[in-house]
C-alpha cells in the first residue's frame, strides 16, 4: 500500500512538472515584507541579463481568504504567501473569518490601497461584488484558488478559478466507502448549502453511494463552528439508530463528529476530506473511527496563480485557467497518511520546487 501511495505521489509530481513546462501561453490587512529569494525591487519587465530572463517590478498582491482558521485554507495560503514572497513581492492579507461583509470591505480596501493583483480563496464572489467591480475597472487581475465557489459572476467580473474539482476530489472517498460499506447501510452527512463546494461534494457522494445501494439519510445543514458540528453529528446518531457512517463534508467538522461518536459510544465510522494538519493526527489517534479521507495535489494551485501573475506582468499575457493540468486525487487511509503533521499528501517544498526552478529560468529568481 505504501508503494502504491508513493507511485501516486510521483505521478502527481510529474503532472505538476508538466503543468509548469506548458504554463505561460475582524478582518485586517497585514503587510509582509519582501523576504523571498527574489530580493527587493527588480528591473522593469523586459529582457534581463541572465540568459534572456524577464524581470518584473516589485508588486503587491492582495490575498482574501474565507477563513484562515481552516487547516486546508492554511495549506493553500502558506504556499501562496511563500511563492509571492519568493519572487520578491509583498502580500496584503485579509482573513474574512467567514463574514461576507468582511469580504466586501476587504476587497475594496485592497483595491483602494493600490494592490497589483488579488488572489481569493474560499470567498464567494457575490459577497465582494462591489470591490471586484472596482478591481475590474482598474485592471487588477483576480484569481481564485482553494475550494470551489459559485462561478456565476466569473465571466462578468473577469475572475479566473484555478482551484480543484470538487466532484473529482469526492470520487476516491466514494470509491472507498462503496468498498468498505455494505448495501443497505445508512450514511449521514454534515453539510451546508452556503458554499458551492459543499453542495457539489454532497450531491456527488450521495449519488455515488445510492447507486451502490447505500442509504443516505437527509444531510443536515451545519454551521462552521465546532459546537454546531457536535450538535448535528449527535442528531444524526440519535435520529438514525442503524447509522453506519457519518461524512463531515468539510474538514472543520471531522473532530466534532469524532467527539460526538465517542460520547454516544457507537461503532460508527467517519469519512471526510483532507489529510491536513488537523485530520492526520486525529486519524492516527482514532483509526477505529476515522476510516478514510480524500485529498490531492491542489496545493499547486497557489503556485499556478503566482505563475500566471508573473506571466501577466512580465509578458502581458492574459490570465486564464487554460493549460492548467488537472490535479491528482486519491483516498487516504491509515496506511497512506502524510508524514508527521504535514498539511496534505504533498509537502509545500515538493510542490514549490518545479515552479521555483521555472521562475529561475524565466525571470531570474534564484530557485533556493
Amino acid at each position: 500500500m505504501h508503494g502504491s501511495h508513493r507511485r501516486w505521489l510521483l505521478a502527481a509530481f510529474a503532472a505538476v512538472c508538466l503543468a509548469v513546462t506548458f504554463a505561460a501561453c475582524g478582518s485586517s490587512d497585514s503587510d509582509s515584507g519582501s523576504s523571498g529569494s527574489g530580493g527587493g525591487s527588480t528591473a522593469a519587465a523586459g529582457s534581463g541579463g541572465d540568459g534572456g530572463a524577464k524581470k518584473v517590478d516589485e508588486k503587491t498582491i492582495g490575498w482574501v481568504d474565507g477563513t484562515l482558521a481552516g487547516s486546508f485554507q492554511q495549506r493553500i495560503y502558506q504556499a501562496g504567501k511563500d511563492a509571492i514572497e519568493h519572487v520578491g513581492w509583498k502580500v496584503k492579507t485579509v482573513d474574512t473569518k467567514g463574514d461576507p461583509a468582511a469580504a466586501a470591505a476587504g476587497v475594496s480596501s485592497l483595491v483602494n490601497s493600490g494592490v497589483d493583483g488579488i488572489i481569493m480563496s474560499a470567498v464567494t464572489p457575490s459577497t465582494a461584488r462591489a470591490g471586484l467591480l472596482q478591481a475590474k475597472a482598474k485592471g487588477i487581475p483576480v484569481l481564485m484558488v482553494g475550494s470551489a465557489v459559485d462561478d456565476s459572476l466569473d465571466e462578468s467580473l473577469d475572475l479566473t478559478y484555478i482551484g480543484g474539482d470538487e466532484v473529482a476530489l469526492t470520487r476516491p472517498l466514494g470509491d472507498l466507502m462503496v468498498r468498505r460499506l455494505r448495501r443497505g447501510d445508512t450514511v449521514g452527512m454534515l453539510t451546508t448549502t452556503a458554499l458551492a463546494s459543499a453542495v457539489q461534494r454532497t450531491d456527488a457522494l450521495k449519488a455515488q453511494l445510492e447507486e451502490a445501494g447505500i442509504r443516505v439519510a437527509p444531510p443536515l445543514e451545519t454551521g462552521f463552528d465546532f459546537t454546531a458540528g457536535v450538535r448535528n453529528a449527535s442528531s444524526l446518531l440519535n435520529q438514525n439508530p442503524d447509522l453506519t457512517a457519518i461524512v463531515p463534508i468539510f474538514d472543520l467538522w471531522t473532530a466534532a463528529t469524532v467527539s460526538a461518536i465517542k460520547s454516544a459510544k457507537k461503532p460508527v465510522k467517519v469519512y471526510s476530506f483532507y489529510a491536513d494538519a488537523v485530520n492526520t493526527p486525529l486519524m492516527r489517534k482514532n483509526p477505529q473511527i476515522i476510516d478514510g479521507l480524500t485529498d490531492g495535489t491542489m496545493i499547486s494551485a497557489s503556485y499556478v496563480a503566482v505563475d500566471r501573475l508573473l506571466d501577466h506582468f512580465a509578458n502581458g499575457a492574459e490570465i486564464s485557467a487554460e493549460g492548467v493540468e488537472p490535479y491528482e486525487y486519491a483516498e487516504i487511509t491509515t496506511e497512506t497518511l502524510p508524514p508527521g503533521n504535514q498539511n496534505g499528501p504533498v509537502s509545500q517544498g515538493d510542490a514549490a520546487r518545479p515552479f521555483y526552478e521555472k521562475w529561475a529560468t524565466e525571470y531570474g529568481v534564484p530557485a533556493n
